[in-house]
């Protein structure tokens, strides 16, 4: 018997088919429930050819509807650009449409490949052949995914043409877009096409057809209604692990090719009833189960010597690191309201690369502002909050889940962030090592990630079935907002597991602790002066100068035997003009403790220290002329403020969570070598979890928040691979239990790679 394929979440497709406008685009969207739309033109114009504040006004109106972007459909190839035509007009597209792709969340190119212009067969094949391996290795730097799709051009119809056009290109940055419905007017069978296909699939058309009068003409049908065997395709698909989207391109009223729209006539409607259709499409029944990951079915052979190697599972994706890192995401806190900032997009980029493995979207959003504000919220934050009303949307958080919601103690949550700080140089990536902000800390981790999941899920066949991977992908890790409006709230909402596993650069050591941070202002409010008479006014650079000194060696020794707090004197400032004495100013000083309790000792010790350091500082300079005034003043225009305090630290683990890391081959971190914060704090005290700090890389050794931060991909490797053992041995654990657990594997070595 037949059965309604699930497709739940699954269904998009190209927007102009149903309006020409975004607004109609959208509202078709939302009318279907859908999450992402594919773009190709608006209002009539390509993509390529939109302003960049078309792209951007676009973007906002899309976020704000809730829509991704999957595919944007370039002209790269088409029907209206031979062989011989100007390659240059390919090669701009490009870059315009990664640029935009940027901004509107989306990596993926649709592409073909050049009809003949004329040309004899081999001058044919070869020229498409050297041009896509040109576009491909242009894509690879832009962090670009072409996806060829089985339509015009040299390589459109025949799957030996497509298998060695990936062969001899042979790049990570060139994949398969099929088209259920094309076999129909192009005179093949597209089923068969398909089956040789199958590995190289990353994204799918969906149209149905019957065969016109003549050949090369079709008449187009509802989804199940024509020849294209479209629930046989689907079946195909879904029995070879794919997880992507399917894309509705019905032709009903709109087919861009022939030049046919149904002006005056109503598009829209015959666009949502074949959406409608494919949704409710009889599928025949799956003959292997549907949890499984791509590449689990092989596909026919090619002819000999023309097979191109499949994407492996596991396999780091190297083109969306370098399009996240490509993409600005260093939030409002860190750059000021104006610069560019597209968290949004570079979190709906994750998405769709995470869906392929199987993940759905949980919730994509902010928290609302009585969530957030809170005493102990970090004065940056509510005071952004404060003064923009849209802070906290255009910085919002995604939650990921593999496999269906099962309770805690089956539950595997990972965090990563791809807010970055400020700064750095242009990204780039020399086949062994990437460069550019967020490289380490922490877009770097995030991308090896997901190939860590998807080698888990490959393999043991238990994750995303019995065990359940949630991933937060958070918003505020930097900037000082400590995870207050990004993974605090994901937390409180109880989506987290019994392990927790947050994405830092540790040196592939896990780390079952991390520090808090409060951090301190001391603020001088006092009178300029002139350069003539520098004695008349307060002086806040000596006097904050003298502070800095003070404070860094009273706070420096460990207090009581104890631990010593890691003190970072940090910015100091008063003014830039050099004939004016600067009355005004702050000192910024952070406070790093492991306990709650050490966090309360600093800032006490702390504020004791500041005023011995003012008293100290009158004793010094009020027998000197020129500092006599601040030197009586400095107490009254001194004052003490705290951006943020009162944070917890994450403590102590119980035991079960460090054999299970030991028995997946990660080394620990140890004891006496000091940790650091992140949003790791926010599990300490979770009722029966274990949580750590684990990823590629060091902070300091990486460069981390400094110029020239980069990651090494042996190391993102290494990552993923701990990362599959660790969910391995999780999912092991609940299957057998404590008797049937292996010994713990050795990790002399483990962190070297």
């Amino acid at each position: 018997m037949s059965r309604p394929v699930d497709l739940t979440g699954r269904i998009t497709g190209i927007g102009d088919e149903a309006a020409p406008g975004l607004a109609e685009q959208i509202a078709v969207a939302r009318e279907l429930g859908w999450s992402a739309l594919e773009l190709r033109s608006l209002d009539g114009t390509a993509l390529a050819e939109l302003s960049a504040p078309a792209v951007r006004d676009a973007a906002e109106r899309l976020h704000a509807a809730d829509l991704g972007v999957v595919c944007l459909d370039s002209r790269i190839g088409n029907w209206a650009r031979p062989v011989t035509g100007p390659f240059s007009a390919d090669l701009e597209e490009l870059e315009r449409l990664a640029e935009h792709g940027r901004v509107l969340g989306c990596r993926s190119l649709r592409v073909m490949s050049w009809t003949d212009g004329g040309l004899p067969e081999e001058e044919w094949a070869a020229e498409a052949i050297d041009r896509m391996r040109r576009l491909a290795r242009r894509a690879e730097r832009l962090g670009v995914e072409l996806l060829h799709e089985n339509c015009a051009g040299w390589a459109g119809s025949d799957a030996s043409r497509t298998l060695r056009m990936l062969a001899e290109v042979d790049s990570p940055a060139l994949r398969v877009l099929f088209d259920i419905g094309n076999g129909v007017p192009y005179g093949y069978d597209g089923h068969a096409l398909l089956a040789r296909l199958l590995p190289h699939v990353a994204h799918v058309h969906v149209k149905d057809a019957l065969p016109g009068d003549r050949p090369g003409e079709a008449v187009y049908t509802l989804p199940g209604e024509g020849v294209a065997r479209v629930a046989d395709c689907v079946r195909l698909l879904e029995e070879h692990g794919y997880r992507g989207a399917y894309s509705l391109e019905p032709h009903l009223a709109v087919v861009p090719h022939a030049g046919v729209r149904g002006e005056g006539t109503d598009t829209a409607g015959p666009f949502v009833r074949a959406a409608r259709r494919l949704a409710a499409l009889p599928v025949p029944p799956l003959s292997t189960p549907a949890a499984l990951s791509p590449g689990t079915v092989p596909a026919p052979a090619a002819a000999p010597g023309q097979v191109p190697k499949p994407p492996r599972p596991g396999r780091v994706d190297t083109g969306l690191l370098l399009h996240l890192l490509h993409t600005p995401t260093a939030g409002p806190l860190e750059t000021g309201p104006d610069a560019p900032h597209h968290l949004t997009a570079a979190l709906r980029s994750y998405a769709t690369a995470a869906a392929r493995i199987g993940f759905e979207t949980v919730s994509l959003g902010s928290p609302a502002p009585g969530v957030v504000l809170r005493d102990d919220t970090p004065r940056p934050v509510r005071r952004a909050v404060a003064a923009d009303p849209s802070f906290l949307e255009r910085q919002p958080s995604l939650l990921l889940r593999l496999g269906p919601e099962l309770p805690r103690e089956r539950t595997v949550m990972f965090n990563v962030h791809l807010d970055t700080v400020a700064g750095g140089e242009p990204p780039a990536y020399d086949g062994v090592r990437f460069h550019g902000r967020g490289a380490v800390d922490a877009k770097g981790p995030a991308v090896a990630l997901l190939a860590g999941v998807e080698a888990a899920a490959a393999d043991h066949p238990a994750i995303g079935r019995d065990v359940t991977v949630l991933v937060q992908a958070v918003a505020g890790e930097e900037g000082g907002a400590l995870g207050t409006f990004g993974t605090r709230p994901l937390v409180e909402a109880g989506h987290v597991g019994r392990l927790n596993v947050f994405c830092e650069p540790t040196g592939l050591r896990h780390l079952p602790r991390a520090t808090a941070a409060a951090t301190a202002r001391v603020t001088v409010d006092g009178e300029d002066a002139v350069d003539d008479r520098p004695g008349a006014g307060h002086n806040a650079t000596v006097l904050l100068g003298f502070l800095a000194q003070h404070l860094a060696a009273a706070l420096g020794p460990a207090p009581s035997g104890g631990p010593p707090p890691t003190v970072c004197v940090a910015g100091l400032h008063t003014g830039t003009l050099h004939n004016k004495v600067h009355g005004t100013g702050s000192l910024l000083l952070n406070l790093a403790y492991a306990t709650a309790e050490a966090g309360a000792a600093v800032e006490r010790a702390l504020a004791r220290a500041l005023d011995e350091g003012l008293r100290e500082f009158t004793a010094r300079f009020s027998g000197i002329p020129l500092f006599a005034r601040t030197a009586a003043d400095a107490a009254r225009i001194t004052r003490l403020e705290w951006e943020k305090r009162g944070l917890p630290a994450l403590g102590a683990q119980p035991a079960w969570g460090e054999e299970l890391l030991a028995r997946a081959g990660i080394a620990r971190w140890p004891d006496d070598e000091p940790g650091f914060t992140c949003d790791a704090i926010w599990l300490d005290g979770a009722d029966s979890a274990f949580t750590t700090v684990f990823g590629p890389g060091e902070l300091d050794a990486n460069r981390a928040h400094a110029p020239g931060e980069f990651v090494d991909l042996a190391d993102l490797e290494a990552f993923a691979a701990r990362t599959a053992a660790l969910l391995t041995a999780f999912a092991d654990d609940l299957r057998y239990g404590a008797e049937h657990r292996a010994p713990p594997v050795s990790t002399e070595k483990a962190g070297t790679a």
